[in-house]
């Protein structure tokens, strides 16, 4: 078996991200919490089959005094056939700046023994960059992302 391969700047084409796109991103009427399920559902109804629920990693950050957001992200690891590598990692996140769903890839892979192999990889390579990324090492978000692997 090959070296397990990750790429985070390589988009595969996956039609069900197009076709599920959420239609009413930032017109301010989706924030109600049926609308919202709605939307979600939709989305993940656009799913593969054969895609599987990672998990939902939430948490809300403080911004500034007295302002907060609340981010909502759903992982997937999407098995690939006809492409060059074996398996896509995304997400459908919510961000309650956004109002809205939006689909995001994150990551392409290969090499891995199994589906268990390649979500726990490519989800901890994910982490690795956005904490690189942060200023703050105090971030609560930090927490639950080692929550989050600890779970897959």
């Amino acid at each position: 078996m090959s070296k397990p391969v990750i790429d985070f700047n390589t988009a595969v084409d996956l039609p069900f991200m197009r076709s599920a796109e959420s239609e009413d991103a930032d017109d301010g009427d989706g924030d109600g919490d049926g609308e919202r399920e709605a939307e979600l559902e939709q989305m993940e109804g656009a799913l593969p089959d054969d895609a599987i629920d990672l998990g939902c990693l939430e948490y809300e950050l403080d911004h500034s005094p007295g302002l907060s957001w609340r981010t909502e992200d759903h992982f997937y690891l999407v098995p690939l056939k006809g492409e060059p590598y074996e398996w896509a990692l995304i997400r459908i996140t919510w961000d309650d700046n956004w109002s809205a769903y939006q689909w995001c890839q994150d990551a392409v892979g290969s090499g891995f023994r199994d589906a268990k192999e390649a979500s726990r990889a490519m989800v901890f390579e994910l982490f690795e960059r956005w904490r690189k990324e942060e200023d703050d090492a105090d971030n609560p978000a930090i927490d639950e992302r080692k929550s989050f692997l600890r779970r897959l």
